[in-house]
């Protein structure tokens, strides 16, 4: 593996940007260490070990379909790769993630980016023959998601008292099979669209960004993460084919991500950052929990 030294030189000889003040390295990733250039035009990304180099892999391989496309918003163009998927970089999206700006917006504005995002989700979904893209069924994920939580939820008894904690078992027992719900059918999928990775610009311009969690699901997949009514509404409007996925359902899997985001952020000791330990606690003690302490 690459040392982080050897990393910043790489991204400065191909940037062609050798300023360290234009070039900040995120640690905030689950899976890789991230160079962003000059405020997000050219991004890179250095797997952390071997282990994480297949989705490194399967990130380039998803980058290389988008790029076929012509979207109607925003998306990475990739454009460095090695062979053995030591790290990739691409040109890459700039401004605020939706989740700093969603409280702010008005209905009108939510519509808006709702209809841009639907629209891109249909192109997305459209895209065939996709290669080694890996596929996970709705049974697959909820079996994967409630693994996740049974491994780290070790890390919650210090945040949350034990009756807390039974109620927090007995949603993903209970609530999180019912929520993943869908139409059955596997397309190409972003596969983490949400608050995070939908950006929006100064001029209302909106972009999409990480598809490392790009594959084949359920076509529900990709309006999980977005549990505004006003903004949900709209999505699947603009995309058609009816109601893709319930209003209950979405909520309820920000919920889960929320729980899941929460274990991360306390296992990497994430302090900083719109998903840092104490804005995820808020979230769960506010939607599972329904308290605001």
């Amino acid at each position: 593996m690459l040392g982080e030294n050897d990393e910043l030189e790489i991204v400065k000889r191909l940037s062609g940007v050798y300023d360290n003040n234009r070039i900040e390295k995120s640690e905030i990733g689950w899976t890789s260490r991230v160079y962003v250039v000059h405020g997000g035009k050219i991004v890179f990304k250095f797997p952390r070990n071997e282990k994480w180099r297949a989705e490194c892999k399967n990130e380039v391989a998803a980058l290389r379909l988008i790029k076929e496309q012509k979207f109607n918003l925003s998306v990475p163009a990739l454009n460095w790769t090695t062979e053995d998927n030591a790290y990739f970089g691409f040109y890459g999206v700039t401004g605020k993630p939706l989740r700093e700006v969603i409280d702010s917006l008005s209905k009108e504005q939510k519509t808006e980016i709702g209809a841009q995002v639907g629209k891109f989700l249909q192109q997305l979904h459209g895209i065939r023959n996709c290669g080694e893209i890996p596929a996970q069924t709705l049974e697959e994920q909820v079996l994967e998601y409630q693994d996740w939580y049974k491994r780290g939820k070790g890390s919650l008894v210090e945040i949350f008292s034990v009756e807390e904690l039974w109620r927090i078992d007995d949603f993903f027992a209970y609530e999180v099979p019912k929520c993943m719900v869908g139409t059955n059918e596997l397309v190409f999928c972003h596969g983490d669209l949400d608050y995070n990775n939908t950006l929006i610009d100064c001029d209302g311009r909106v972009g999409v960004i990480d598809f490392g969690d790009a594959g084949l699901y359920d076509r529900s997949q990709d309006f999980r993460g977005m549990d505004d009514e006003i903004l949900l509404d709209s999505m699947m409007s603009a995309y058609g084919n009816g109601e893709i996925i319930s209003r209950d359902a979405a909520q309820a899997t920000s919920k889960m991500i929320d729980v899941l985001n929460l274990i991360h952020c306390i296992e990497n000791g994430y302090t900083d950052g719109v998903d840092n330990i104490d804005n995820c606690k808020k979230r769960v003690r506010f939607k599972i929990l329904e308290t605001n302490q």
